[in-house]
C-alpha cells in the first residue's frame, strides 16, 4: 500500500515491510529555507536524491529509499496475494536480466529475515521456506559462443552462491532436455520443432511456452511448490498488446494475475507491480546486483516491435509527465470557468424571462 507517513509527499511511496529504522528527517533544514527541504528525499528527507520513480519530481529517493520502495511493493504483493508462506519451496526463475536480478534478491531478503526470526524464536514454529534457483540454457537456439555461455553460467553460479545463508540450490537446464534426457537427441527433436514454424513470432511464443512447461518440469521433479518469474509492470503491457494482436485474448486475464493456478506449480509474479524502469536503476545503483545479459540483439518479430514501442512510450510519458499535468490543470481550470461562464448566461437568460412573462420592464 502507498506510504501514508507525514513526512512523505510521495503517492508513488511504499513503505517496506520490516525495512530498518530510517534516519529522523532533518527539520532544522527543513524550517530553516524551503529550498533546501526540495533537494532531500522526499521519504527520509535526510540524505540527497540520486534516482526518480515513476511519480517524476514527487518521487525523489535515495538510494535505501528507493530499494525499500520497491521493496515494499514486492512484500505487499507477496504478503496480500499468499505468493509464499513458510512450508513453501520455491523456485525463482532465473535470465541473468535486471527483473529476475531483483526478484532473486528480494526472495534472499525476505527468506534471510524469514531464517533470522526462526532462529530467534524460541518454540520454532513456522519453518522457513527454501528457495532455489533455475537457469534454462537457450544455447541450441541461439548463435552463442561456448565461450560465452560457459562465462554466463559461470557468474550465475557466483551470484546464486554469494546469497547465502540459507544456501540455494542452482539448476542449470538445456531447453532440449523438455524432450529428452539425452541431448543429441533432444536437439534434433527441438530443431525439428522449431523448424515447423515459419514467422519469427510463433518461434518466439514457441520458445515462451517450452521455457514455462520445463520450469514446470524441474518444479516437479525436485519437490518445489511455487513458481517465481521477474515479470514486471513493463513486460505485462507489453504482453496485453501483444496478445491483442495476435488475437490471444481468451486467456489474458490469467496471464496477468498475481497468482496462475492454472499449472501444475502455480506461478507467481510478485514484481507485477514494478516498472522495468525502476528495476534497471536499481541494478544501476547497487553495485552488488551483477546482471548476466544474453539474449541482446533485436526481435524481429511482433513481440520485439510492441517491446519497443513500450519502451518508447514509457519514456516519452516521463519526459513530458510535468508539462502534462501543467497543461491537465490549465484545462480542468478553463473547463471550469467555461461551466460558471455558461451557467451565469443561463441564469441571466432565465431572469430576463421571467421579468418579460410577468410584464415587468
Amino acid at each position: 500500500m502507498a506510504c501514508n507517513s507525514s513526512t512523505c509527499n510521495s503517492s508513488g511511496c511504499y513503505k517496506g515491510y520490516e525495512e530498518e529504522e530510517q534516519p529522523k528527517p532533518n527539520t532544522k533544514a527543513a524550517v530553516n529555507g524551503g529550498n533546501s527541504c526540495q533537494n532531500l528525499c522526499v521519504k527520509c528527507k535526510v540524505n540527497e536524491p540520486v534516482c526518480c520513480g515513476i511519480g517524476g519530481e514527487n518521487s525523489r529517493f535515495c538510494k535505501d529509499c528507493f530499494k525499500n520502495n520497491l521493496y515494499g511493493k514486492f512484500k505487499q504483493a507477496v504478503t496480500y496475494n499468499a505468493m509464499i508462506t513458510p512450508p513453501d519451496k520455491v523456485l525463482v526463475a532465473f535470465s541473468g536480466g535486471p527483473s529476475s536480478r531483483v526478484v532473486l534478491q528480494f526472495v534472499h531478503e525476505m527468506q534471510y529475515k524469514a531464517q533470522k526470526n526462526y532462529d530467534a524464536n524460541k518454540d520454532k514454529s513456522l519453518p522457513v521456506f527454501g528457495v532455489g534457483v533455475a537457469f534454462i540454457d537457450e544455447s541450441s537456439t541461439h548463435s552463442f559462443t561456448s565461450l560465452h555461455i560457459e562465462k554466463a553460467i559461470e557468474d550465475i553460479r557466483l551470484i546464486v552462491s554469494n546469497l547465502a545463508p540459507p544456501s540455494k540450490e542452482l539448476f542449470v537446464v538445456p531447453i532440449e532436455s523438455i524432450f529428452s534426457s539425452d541431448g543429441i537427441d533432444g536437439k534434433e527433436r527441438l530443431k525439428e520443432l522449431l523448424d515447423a514454424v515459419s514467422d519469427v513470432t510463433g518461434k518466439e511464443d514457441l520458445l515462451i511456452r517450452l521455457r514455462i512447461l520445463l520450469l514446470q518440469k524441474i518444479a516437479s521433479e525436485n519437490g518445489y511448490t511455487r513458481i517465481v518469474l521477474g515479470t514486471c509492470t513493463s513486460r505485462i503491457a507489453c504482453h496485453v498488446i501483444s496478445a491483442t494482436v495476435k488475437g490471444q485474448g481468451y486467456s489474458l486475464s490469467a496471464d496477468i494475475q498475481y497468482v496462475d493456478s492454472r499449472w501444475e506449480i502455480p506461478v507467481v509474479l510478485p514484481l507485477r507491480d514494478c516498472p522495468a524502469q525502476e528495476l534497471n536503476t536499481l541494478c544501476s545503483l547497487d553495485g552488488s546486483l551483477k546482471i548476466v545479459e544474453l539474449l541482446n540483439g533485436p526481435c524481429s518479430g511482433i513481440n520485439g516491435l510492441v517491446s519497443s514501442f513500450v519502451k518508447v512510450l514509457q519514456e516519452l510519458i516521463l519526459h513530458r509527465k510535468g508539462n502534462s499535468v501543467s497543461s491537465c490543470w490549465t484545462f480542468k481550470r478553463r473547463k471550469s470557468f467555461s461551466r460558471v461562464h455558461n451557467s451565469k448566461n443561463s441564469w441571466e437568460a432565465h431572469s430576463i424571462s421571467l421579468q418579460q412573462g410577468s410584464g415587468n420592464p
